[in-house]
């Protein structure tokens, strides 16, 4: 729970993305660059958390479907009939 001189703080302090762009635009250079480091910092992030997840995911499916493949059953192709497949395909 928030207490609530926090949340008052917090209501009063609720500002416009522009309100926000023109005090960021008054502040001096050096502080302005610190500003807008940190919120692409902020982004690279939550990006760098979604590929992590990304990859997790991917890790999984391969670790899946070579499961099937070593049981016998994943639907497999052999290298010719993938080439046949794919050239009928692409001269369509």
């Amino acid at each position: 729970m928030i207490p609530t001189q926090f949340s008052r703080y917090n209501l009063s302090m609720q500002h416009s993305l522009e309100q926000v762009r023109q005090l960021a635009y008054d502040l001096p250079e050096d502080q302005r660059l610190l500003l807008a480091d940190s919120l692409l910092e902020s982004v690279n992030d939550q990006a760098g958390a979604a590929d992590v997840q990304l990859a997790a995911a991917w890790d999984e499916e391969i670790a899946r479907r070579v499961a099937e493949i070593k049981a016998g059953t994943a639907a497999t192709c052999s290298l010719e009939d993938l080439t046949s497949d794919l050239r009928s395909i692409v001269d369509r």
